[in-house]
């Protein structure tokens, strides 16, 4: 019985209890923060903390300071132990679809060290096996990792005075591109392909 994969679920598990606590804890203190900044910003920034209730800066607070990389970090762990072993089944049944060969029934035990190394080193030994499930593992794992850190940069919330305007139903400030014009001396011109040489130049290239 191949008792890595368990191992490994059980870690995961383990790790999601610590992640979560931190995370809990984390979101209280920010929160805790929060409630005890309301006051202060109320009287520095009177026109900002203008419109504003209580619970709508608590939110934009945690939201903008709130611990998501332990709460994200407690959600991938969760999810690589709850699919672990749905992708055991899954490439387990790939490997006996495209790599494992038919076992030899006549063949009997191993008699001495190269017959046993051939039988480990077989497509349908167990050695192959092994390594086939472990990478695989891996990556699936790798994988999962990708998706969540995927979507916690996705989903990465903005400054507080941006969240601040969100509660406000202002909405996040555009972002705007600014282009910065060439110098007057410079003999290069903007164009859509770059910095390139105006068409009219007088100067002529030296030999």
């Amino acid at each position: 019985m191949n008792t890595g994969p368990l191992i490994a679920i059980i870690l995961f598990i383990l790790l999601f209890l610590l992640a979560s606590l931190r995370a809990g804890l984390g979101y209280l203190q920010v929160r805790r923060d929060a409630k005890e900044e309301w006051p202060d910003f109320q009287k520095v920034w009177p026109k900002r903390a203008s419109g504003l209730s209580a619970e709508q800066f608590e939110n934009a607070y945690v939201r903008a300071h709130g611990p998501r990389a332990p709460l994200y970090g407690a959600v991938m762990l969760l999810i690589a132990a709850v699919l672990t072993p749905v992708i055991m089944l899954l490439l387990t049944a790939l490997y006996g679809f495209f790599i494992a060969e038919p076992i030899n029934a006549t063949g009997g035990p191993a008699n001495g060290l190269a017959s046993e190394v051939s039988r480990q080193f077989r497509l349908d030994g167990p050695l192959v096996y092994a390594f086939f499930l472990f990478f695989g593992l891996i990556a699936s794992w790798g994988l999962v990792a990708f998706a969540v850190a995927h979507r916690f940069h996705r989903n990465r919330p903005g400054s507080l005075e941006d969240e601040l305007r969100v509660e406000r139903g202002e909405g996040e400030l555009p972002e705007v591109e600014v282009k910065r014009p060439r110098p007057k001396w410079s003999p290069l011109v903007q164009t859509d392909d770059g910095l390139q040489m105006p068409k009219n130049s007088d100067k002529k290239e030296v030999p």
